[in-house]
């Protein structure tokens, strides 16, 4: 099920629950004469909003078997945090007041139905889910392929692949079908609910048509690998992609937007002022603290690679001692030395950041973009990881995509990871999927994993 129909799906869910708890907490704590829905109409709409907006933040909704692992924290956070903010605004605003006895009637009862949807569908899907049958189309290598599927769809069942009887299968062992010819008589016999298309599969003499045969007369899907494993990870699989899947594809299209760009540049500009002087009282408590707790300066200036491969200034509080690269670049490490007590509390809670709202008014940076990099550890990706360069064909951002889907990367195989996550934001870039980010970055603040 596609996963923007499947949230909506929770989200109404999430909804009932909450009027669910209205309505059995309202005879003992409501004027009988008074009804709910219909005299606190305003306090039952922003109740709902609120606690969905908290539960999407903190990813409540299972849409990935990551997700279900901290499934009941999340959601007694979330609803936690609901609560207090529809508490501050109904104090605020006595119109939208529920009484006291209801209001904390329905923190009980949502923190239990919210909870219980979840436990069961979460028990439901993994008993009832569907294996999908799949057939891989083509030469490979399909190791990547196997293990996306693997780790994304674990019941599904990968039949085995198609290929010309004189391909060589080594690095897995995955059982040989038949030729290209019998793709039509082995999707049905098989009873395949999907063919991948391998980036070398050979579409000529006649497989075209098989494959369109067996996907409008038999019902079969026909996917490229690439495009299947973007649809179901949300990432861009650099080593399932060529130039030509780039070229057709549809998306990577922001500079040739200039009314996008301009709307995201204004976004960036009024968001990054505005922050800027909410944060301030934050900011000058975290340089004294800096300052207090090592020698140094208080901001750290570092070189970083922008949009077109340009270098600029990025600035941060510094988080480490001041003489943490005295050898050099180097990554950052699980429990890294380098860093000072006030630098291990300000990055857990993102707070090292704050002073490149300065670079996101200067132009250099957006809010939201792929992470920039240091140009020593990009010239050496950029040799080893195709497509590296294309995430230099936007701003870089202080939040991105890859940040609030991947812990902190420290390694070549993280940054491959990140890139396929950063390639997913420029190729569907806009401003509804900006505010998802921004909204989910609020999530890894309040949960910080992964932050070094």
């Amino acid at each position: 099920m596609n996963r923007t129909v499947l949230l909506m799906i929770f989200a109404i869910a999430d909804l009932a629950c909450i009027l669910l708890a209205l309505t059995l907490g309202s005879p003992v704590s409501v004027d009988p004469e008074l009804s709910v829905p219909l005299d606190y109409k305003g306090a039952s709409f922003f109740t709902g909003l609120i606690f969905i907006i908290s539960y999407y933040i903190l990813d409540c909704y299972p849409l990935s078997r990551r997700q279900e692992v901290d499934i009941l924290p999340r959601v007694t956070i979330a609803t936690l945090i609901a609560s207090v903010l529809t508490g501050f605004t109904f104090y605020i605003l006595e119109i939208w007041r529920f009484p006291r006895l209801l209001y904390v009637i329905q923190f009980v009862l949502t923190l239990l139905f919210t909870s219980v949807w979840r436990l069961a569908y979460i028990k439901l899907h993994n008993r009832l889910a569907y294996r999908d049958r799949i057939i891989l189309f083509g030469p490979g290598p399909y190791e990547n392929v196997l293990d996306y599927i693997c780790e994304n769809m674990p019941e599904a069942d990968v039949l085995g692949y198609v290929a010309e009887s004189n391909y060589p299968v080594q690095e897995v062992a995955l059982p040989y079908l038949g030729q290209p010819a019998d793709i039509l008589t082995l999707g049905t016999s098989k009873k395949a609910d999907l063919i991948l298309l391998m980036p070398a599969a050979d579409l000529s003499g006649g497989a075209a048509s098989r494959l369109l045969e067996i996907r409008l007369e038999h019902g079969l899907q026909v996917e490229d690998t690439g495009s299947f494993i973007e649809r179901l990870t949300q990432r861009v699989p650099v080593a399932e992609i060529n130039d030509t899947w780039l070229l057709l594809e549809y998306g990577f299209s922001l500079n040739s937007q200039r009314l996008m760009r301009r709307a995201k540049r204004l976004i960036d500009l009024g968001t990054a002022l505005g922050l800027l002087i909410l944060s301030l009282p934050v900011q000058l408590l975290t340089a004294l603290f800096v300052r207090l707790d090592s020698p140094g300066p208080v901001i750290y200036c570092q070189k970083r690679v922008g949009k077109g491969g340009k270098e600029f200034t990025l600035y941060k509080f510094r988080s480490m001692g001041h003489d943490a690269e005295k050898n050099g670049a180097q990554w950052a490490q699980v429990n890294d030395p380098r860093v000072t007590r006030s630098g291990r509390i300000i990055r857990k809670l993102r707070i090292d950041e704050l002073p490149q709202l300065i670079n996101v008014i200067k132009g250099d940076m957006s809010l939201i973009g792929p992470r920039p990099e240091r140009m020593e550890f990009v010239q050496e990706l950029e040799k080893k990881i195709p497509y590296y360069y294309l995430r230099h064909t936007v701003k870089p951002g202080i939040t991105g995509w890859a940040q609030v889907s991947y812990p902190y990367g420290a390694s070549e195989e993280d940054a491959r990871i990140k890139l396929e996550y950063d390639l997913y934001y420029v190729k569907n870039i806009s401003l509804m999927f900006d505010l998802q980010i921004l909204l989910k970055t609020i999530g890894v603040i309040l949960f910080p994993s992964g932050a070094r």
